[in-house]
């Protein structure tokens, strides 16, 4: 009688042996699996970071339409042209706005009011994306989504974390940027989507020269 207790509480004790065995050697494959996995993931997150990188520290100038939808909903269309560095200008089709920068001075002009205004670079999220060369002291990814065929990421400027952030979308195939979208502290956001995005094409100065579209009527120049 003991014989047969003790032969039953051997098995029991091999079978527990088996199971703890097994459940360790699970958890431990399952361990590694997780391991690989965010390895995998933080390589592949690191070789989509460098892309993005290196696309947007690869064009010298940047022309396309766009389509521009504001916080409240109006949809507005118009060109913007981009030589670096510091330099762009966004046409506006429906309202009689342009806004030039010539690295040095921004300006927001209305052709209809004959008015002209300057303001901070700073004040201009997109000012990040003036320079060829980013700055990475200054310039933060503070997030990166990656799906099958677009990338998102999400860049804050030390010049302009107290305003908001702006936010990136690429297409895979082929590799291009297709939208912007800021987004300023008082929870409001302004979307452009590209059409017919040409890097890298010969722009004239003019487009940038903020005398030229000067609409004030100034006779002489004061040294």
């Amino acid at each position: 009688m003991i014989k047969r207790t003790t032969n039953k509480n051997n098995l029991k004790l091999h079978r527990l042996s088996i199971f703890v065995y097994d459940a360790f050697m699970f958890n431990k494959i399952a361990l590694i699996i997780l391991i690989y996995i965010f390895i995998h993931n933080k390589s592949f997150s690191n070789i989509n970071r460098d892309r993005i990188l290196h696309y947007l520290e690869s064009f010298s100038s940047l022309s396309s339409k766009f389509i521009q939808i504001n916080n409240n909903g109006d949809i507005l269309s118009g060109k913007i042209f981009v030589s670096r560095p510091g330099k762009f200008r966004i046409e506006y089709e429906q309202i009689p706005l342009i806004l030039i920068s010539d690295s040095k001075r921004l300006a927001s002009i209305n052709k209809d009011l004959k008015s002209i205004n300057f303001h901070s670079k700073n004040e201009n999220p997109l000012s990040i994306l003036l320079f060829k060369k980013l700055d990475m002291k200054k310039v933060k990814i503070l997030k990166l989504v990656e799906n099958e065929n677009t990338l998102l990421v999400e860049i804050s400027s030390a010049n302009f974390e107290d305003k908001g952030i702006i936010e990136i979308l690429f297409e895979t195939k082929p590799f291009r940027m297709k939208k912007w979208t800021v987004f300023k502290v008082d929870q409001t956001k302004t979307e452009v989507f590209f059409d017919n995005l040409v890097l890298n094409k010969d722009l004239p100065s003019k487009l940038f020269n903020i005398e030229l579209e000067d609409p004030r009527k100034i006779p002489f120049q004061i040294y």
